[in-house]
């Protein structure tokens, strides 16, 4: 009997970026074994087959021609997972068929990579189980993620500045504490083209994801400001969805600067209290 992955945490910016974890880079026990499963490899050195997201659904469309395809876009603080459910994912499919977008949901997948060509890669979730829960829960995985995915960043760092390679390196990390999957995958990205830019982005989502939650309500003028976006949004149909600049122009007139609005419409975003189905518009969530 096959042993059943541990679904990961990670961000739609780091999972977005992952590519397939190529069988010669495996243990030679598990290169050998056809029924070992696919893995991905994050640019962080993350070895996935299973996944764990918490996040928005914006959009979800019921893609099939003969019988059921889902297709869903789950939006976290950092980007967006494309999720799949069809016939073989029964439970996942249906979940979906009853889904009112816009909503928070958690789920568990398998991760899925395809490369039409070369240098076009697409990655993807085959939805396994999926659930309806609340913004607390959804900012308690952001939390979480954003922990580990740290962990995963100055691990790296470490790395690069350890100058070690290959077996050498592995086991350097190892004996700080690394585990041994992530060290492999760690020596396994550094025999390539490491993406500094990648890695810069990252800190930032995972820095704005955290400030957008705002767990304390915000701070004197800030949260006013806040709450008045988001009062002028119900107040304009933010559930059904508003022009930005036509929002924009009322705010303004009401005296919030054009500059603090776009402030607290990029936290609302990153929060993900409200998203854009379309370019222009604006949409509550909830």
């Amino acid at each position: 009997m096959l042993k059943r992955e541990v679904a990961k945490r990670v961000f739609a910016r780091e999972f977005e970026a992952c590519r397939e974890l190529e069988k010669d880079a495996r243990s030679d026990s598990e290169a050998l074994d056809s029924k070992v499963p696919n893995f991905l490899i994050s640019p962080l050195g993350l070895i996935l087959n299973r996944v764990f997201v918490v996040g928005v659904v914006t959009e979800l469309d019921n893609i099939g021609t003969q019988g059921e395809m889902w297709k869903a876009r789950i939006v976290d603080p950092t980007g967006a997972f494309t999720v799949y459910a069809g016939q073989y994912q029964p439970e996942a499919s249906i979940f979906f068929s009853t889904l009112k977008v816009p909503a928070f949901i958690a789920l568990t997948g398998k991760a899925r990579i395809y490369e039409p060509e070369p240098g076009s890669v697409f990655v993807s979730i085959r939805a396994e189980e999926a659930n309806v829960v609340d913004e607390e829960i959804r900012n308690r995985w952001v939390v979480d993620t954003a922990e580990q995915t740290v962990d995963r960043l100055v691990a790296f760092s470490d790395a690069l500045a350890s100058g070690y390679h290959g077996e050498e390196l592995r086991e350097y990390l190892i004996e700080r504490g690394i585990s041994s999957e992530l060290a492999q995958g760690i020596s396994i990205v550094l025999e390539k083209d490491v993406s500094q830019e990648f890695i810069k982005l990252l800190r930032t989502s995972i820095r704005e994801g955290l400030k957008a939650l705002d767990f304390d309500g915000g701070a004197g003028a800030k949260a006013d400001q806040k709450e008045f976006v988001l009062e002028l949004l119900k107040e304009m149909g933010g559930s059904k969805g508003v022009d930005y600049a036509a929002f924009m122009k009322e705010a303004v007139a009401r005296g919030i600067p054009e500059q603090v609005v776009e402030e607290v419409i990029r936290i609302l975003l990153s929060g993900g209290q409200c998203y854009e189905p379309k370019i222009g518009i604006i949409r509550l969530v909830g």
